[in-house]
């Protein structure tokens, strides 16, 4: 009687077919992804009238095409995976997965306005739009792109500097809390206009003014003193100087510790290296062990502010490498869209999507 097959004898076979197919499909997957992103030459024109230049037209308008788009999608990934940072992994994968959304999305515009014929010229319009917003909307975002990869030190420090400026106001907007002493002294005032009814000597006039000033003897004492006692022994008219004296030494403390704080923050390497050591909690809301920004979409904000201001005051050497890749995109975003649509004017283009030529060719075989 024969012995049974092993287990690993059954399954070894599977398993080799099983690493192969993988195999097989991962080396397919980079070709089917780039397929469907970029455009393809041969999409660009159709299939009645294919010569050489047809081709070749094809091929520089879609390289032209795609390589505006890659430039482009590019510059949105940085923008999009700091917006999304704070999500963690699902961010990266949402960040690219827009981005590869976008790229195929002005491909496909483009794609539109390159093949514009009899019967689709609406469409194609539409297309045309759609391509030079996205590319403007893109090449404006290639202006915060590098300053938001590149620069994230810089950035760092003016959200420290925005930090210390809060913190400026809020010690500012300290008011001195003068409740208490408002009531002391309107209750000394009310006293005072009180006494003002009864003559001297009078018995109702002497248990008014202990209680406005306390006994005669005692109006060179030290009142503040007293208060330490508990200030219901205070009279009143003696009473409301004491406790606006103390509101008002309060909110100084305050702000005499917040330029203690504010001078070690400026002589500091730095505002970030500054307010770690100042106000370590404040730094850890905000920053990473390494100083880096903690919030993705801080960083994105302060990137746009950044090149924002840059722009306005004129600091093109700050905006350095920003400009050169501003300028790159416009030139191929500029390139493609001109391209795509003198390509579409192109009569062998035309002539290529001309279903007339075909039926006359297959008119012309029928006939040999």
């Amino acid at each position: 009687m024969p012995k049974p097959l092993k287990t690993e004898e059954i399954t070894q076979p599977d398993q080799n077919l099983l690493s192969q197919a993988a195999i097989k499909c991962l080396k397919k997957w980079p070709k089917e992804f780039k397929d469907l992103i970029l455009t393809n030459p041969s999409e660009l024109h159709g299939r009645n009238y294919v010569t050489e230049e047809v081709e070749q037209a094809s091929k520089i308008t879609a390289t032209a095409i795609n390589v505006s788009s890659g430039i482009d999608g590019a510059s949105i990934f940085p923008l999009l995976l700091y917006s999304f940072k704070d999500m963690g992994p699902v961010g990266l994968l949402f960040a690219f997965t827009l981005a590869v959304a976008q790229t195929k999305f002005t491909n496909s515009m483009g794609k539109a306005v390159a093949t514009r014929k009899p019967g689709n010229r609406v469409w194609s319009t539409l297309g045309t739009v759609s391509m030079l917003g996205m590319n403007t909307i893109m090449s404006g975002t290639s202006l915060v792109a590098p300053e938001l990869s590149l620069n994230q030190t810089h950035l760092a420090e003016l959200k420290a500097i925005e930090q210390a400026d809060e913190q400026e106001q809020k010690v500012n907007r300290i008011q001195p809390d003068l409740r208490a002493a408002n009531e002391a002294e309107a209750e000394c005032k009310r006293l005072q206009k009180k006494l003002e009814t009864y003559p001297e000597g009078s018995v109702q006039r002497v248990d008014l003014f202990l209680q406005a000033y306390g006994d005669y003897d005692d109006q060179k004492r030290d009142w503040r003193q007293v208060l330490q006692a508990g200030k219901e022994r205070v009279p009143f008219c003696h009473l409301f100087p004491l406790l606006k004296e103390d509101a008002l030494k309060v909110s100084q403390a305050a702000k005499s510790d917040w330029e203690n704080k504010k001078a070690q923050i400026v002589q500091s390497a730095s505002y970030v290296a500054g307010i770690k050591q100042v106000m370590p909690a404040l730094y850890e809301q905000h920053f990473d062990s390494n100083g880096q920004l903690i919030s993705g979409t801080e960083a994105t904000r302060l990137a746009i502010q950044s090149t924002t201001s840059k722009l306005m005051t004129g600091n093109w050497n700050g905006l350095g490498f920003s400009l050169f890749f501003f300028a790159t995109s416009v030139i191929t975003s500029a390139g493609a869209c001109t391209l795509a649509i003198a390509h579409s004017f192109r009569q062998d283009i035309q002539m290529s999507f001309d279903e007339s030529l075909q039926i006359k060719l297959d008119e012309f075989l029928e006939d040999v």
